[in-house]
């Protein structure tokens, strides 16, 4: 059904689709991003930490927009 997603399935899909964005819509290096080690999150996966924190992925996605990758 659309539009029955709760915050937490909306928050993970505008950390998507921000990565996609982030990665100028190539979908397959979004996902490999999104499941490697980012040093901007203490060497912890994108993928993992947007499962407690999903605001502190979608900030380094920011930063690393800005030039800034820690």
């Amino acid at each position: 059904m659309l539009g029955t997603d709760g915050p937490e399935e909306q928050i993970a899909i505008e950390v998507w689709r921000m990565a996609i964005k982030l990665f100028e819509g190539d979908r397959t290096e979004a996902d490999r991003w999104l499941h490697h080690e980012a040093i901007g999150l203490g060497w912890k996966r994108p993928a993992d930490v947007m499962q407690e924190n999903p605001q502190q992925v979608l900030d380094l996605i920011a930063r690393i927009e800005h030039g800034v990758y820690t």
